[in-house]
């Protein structure tokens, strides 16, 4: 286990280095005056997103594990003069004396936490993004030495920067890179909110605190671990934002359109969000810039952007007939999508409208939001919440910060992103660049009532911070124990690998047995992530008709010998029972166990159609 662990640790250093030298790219086009810890928050994480981008792009022509090995050193070497100067900075900003000392113990026991339950197995059933389509995703693209969606599972066509980094660690470092992979992006993204932070008007101890604030929020912390990738979209939205709204020349409109088309390429929900911060840079900017200049300026951003997502829509409108896929229904008069027929569309449109329903879209649930996201969670998957802080000091951060432009200009973003998300989805993690700024007008607030004279507001403020943190910290902790039990125990982890596997007894016979080459799955809910060997999945996990002709699995036992499938695997799940009958002719049964079933493919198989 220790190779395991080291091999892992190795792989995210490795591709750290690499993020670092293609950041020097985007060091170049910031402002001059920029701010050493700007330039480090957004070199690193235009880095990252650089790096996936330029993955993607090759892995259309080939994705192999030597040219991703290639890939990765050239730019660590380049990445080792500002690895060593970032170094640097973080040892003197330790050293410093404005370094409120239980922010930052607060800060480094959720990296800790990160960094240790990141080494465990990531597993569970096709509930599990990180199952379903995060990690199956690169899995296959390995497999098979290209990146291309994978047809059972329409979400491995989404926009996928920090999936292409997934298969790049698996690559070098295993299956247990991408969950350690956290620490680095956790750590990205708190460096932003540091940027944001300072920038917004908090001094040093302030920016500290509301890093410490948001890094023991529990919503924020449940969408950067275990291979979910919403915090490190917060992350470019808001670097999009901290050089948007201050943007002056062509050049930081340039940079401004790469940090928004990154964040297209990471999540659909980028398309929106630029749009939020189009209006707001022109809300910040229309004053200092000329009417023509700025047309220009935003034309160039706007450029940049497309150009930069343009390779992950492009490939889904080549190879599935629609750049958003699945594509909305209100697109389906203008495009044509493969694969997944137009029923299913609509059924997996009414399931995110439900799913994001959270507890209501009319006025007075909107006016409600910040009591509701504070006190009921569960009702938009919040996984622990946000804490006190926001609610209770925000409002007097904003009274306090409201003469300040870049504050009025980033709570006008807020509003415009909580807007889009209420009328969407209303999943808590999707509104994590809004819990990040309502952290940072907390600290406002709270840095506001100490001024107070009256000792009760300040001691009062003082447990609402405490309060946020403490439960924030119990919360990720409580979250991550199994994780945390697993990689401390090998037995425990086996343990737990047994129970939250689905069907493990047939993988291990499948991915053991020499003579398994092809495998059919019957049932949409059995996910091909945990199979090494090659599968066809005819009927996918959102309804997805991967084979024409085959709309059911009787339809797929019927063709069998067209399928060119060496092995049956049939199972009785919570989608459905098993569908291969007693002595079907052809199959012979090889295994069995509990609610699963493997048969053999006789080389000649009769019809059981006629």
């Amino acid at each position: 286990m220790i190779l395991l662990y080291a091999q892992a640790v190795a792989a995210v250093a490795l591709l750290a280095l690499s993020a670092a030298g293609l950041g020097r790219c985007i060091e170049r086009i910031l402002p001059r005056d920029s701010s050493q810890l700007d330039r480090i928050a957004c070199s690193f994480a235009g880095g990252l997103g650089i790096l996936g981008t330029v993955l993607f792009v090759a892995g259309q022509l080939t994705f192999t594990r030597a040219e991703i090995a290639a890939v990765l050193f050239i730019f660590a070497i380049w990445g080792v003069s500002p690895g060593l100067k970032i170094a640097r900075y973080a040892a003197s900003t330790w050293r410093s004396a404005d370094v409120p000392k239980l922010a930052a113990a607060t800060i480094a026991f959720v990296l800790l936490i990160t960094a240790f339950a990141g080494l465990a197995e990531i597993t569970g059933d096709w509930g599990n993004d990180a199952i379903a389509y995060h990690l199956l995703g690169p899995k296959v693209w390995l497999h098979h030495s290209v990146i291309r969606p994978v047809l059972d599972n329409c979400h491995t066509a989404f926009p996928q920067i920090l999936e292409v980094l997934f298969g790049a660690l698996m690559a070098i470092g295993g299956p247990r890179a991408p969950g350690f992979s956290a620490v680095l992006t956790f750590s990205v993204f708190l460096l932003v909110v540091a940027a944001v932070a300072r920038r917004a008007g908090l001094d040093s101890r302030g920016a500290w605190w509301a890093v410490a604030l948001v890094a023991a929020m529990p919503t924020v912390y449940a969408g950067g671990h275990t291979a979910f990738v919403d915090v490190f979209y917060a992350a470019l939205v808001l670097t999009a934002a901290r050089i948007g709204l201050d943007a002056q020349n062509r050049a930081e409109f340039l940079c401004f359109g790469v940090f928004a088309g990154l964040a297209m390429g990471t999540k659909y929900p980028g398309i929106l969000a630029f749009a939020a911060l189009l209006v707001c840079v022109v809300a910040a900017t229309a004053q200092r810039c000329k009417p023509a200049d700025l047309v220009r300026d935003l034309a160039i951003a706007a450029g940049a952007a497309c150009f930069v997502a343009a390779p992950f829509y492009l490939r889904n409108w080549i190879l599935l007939g629609s750049p958003i896929y699945p594509p909305p229904p209100v697109l389906l008069s203008i495009f044509h999508p493969k694969y997944m027929p137009a029923d299913m569309i609509y059924n997996f449109q009414t399931y995110i409208l439900q799913r994001g329903q959270g507890l209501g879209r009319g006025p007075l649930a909107f006016l409600a939001l910040p009591f509701q996201l504070t006190y009921h969670t569960s009702n938009f998957h919040g996984a622990g919440g946000i804490g006190l802080a926001p609610l209770a000091l925000a409002p007097i951060g904003m009274l306090a910060s409201w003469r300040n432009g870049f504050v009025k200009t980033l709570a006008l973003l807020a509003l415009l992103l909580t807007v889009t998300w209420f009328v969407t989805q209303q999943e808590s993690r999707f509104l994590i660049h809004v819990y990040v700024i309502s952290a940072i007008l907390a600290v406002a607030g709270w840095q506001r009532v100490l001024a107070a004279k009256n000792a009760a507001p300040r001691l009062l403020a003082a447990a609402v911070i405490a309060i946020s943190i403490a439960y924030g910290c119990f919360m990720i902790v409580s979250g991550r124990r199994d994780d945390l039990h697993s990689v401390w125990s090998s037995r425990y982890a086996m343990q737990s690998r047994a129970e939250q596997i689905p069907f493990p007894a047939s993988f291990n016979f499948l991915n053991r047995s020499s003579v398994v080459r092809n495998v059919l799955i019957l049932d949409r809910s059995v996910p091909p992530y945990y199979l090494d060997k090659d599968y066809v999945k005819p009927i996918g996990q959102w309804g997805e008709r991967v084979l024409p002709n085959i709309a059911t699995p009787a339809d797929a036992l019927d063709k069998l010998q067209d399928l060119r499938v060496s092995h049956v695997l049939d199972v009785k799940s919570s989608a459905g029972g098993f569908q291969v009958a007693t002595a079907t002719p052809g199959l012979t049964l090889v295994f069995e166990a509990p609610a699963q079933r493997i048969y053999q493919v006789e080389k000649s198989v009769p019809k059981t159609n006629p």
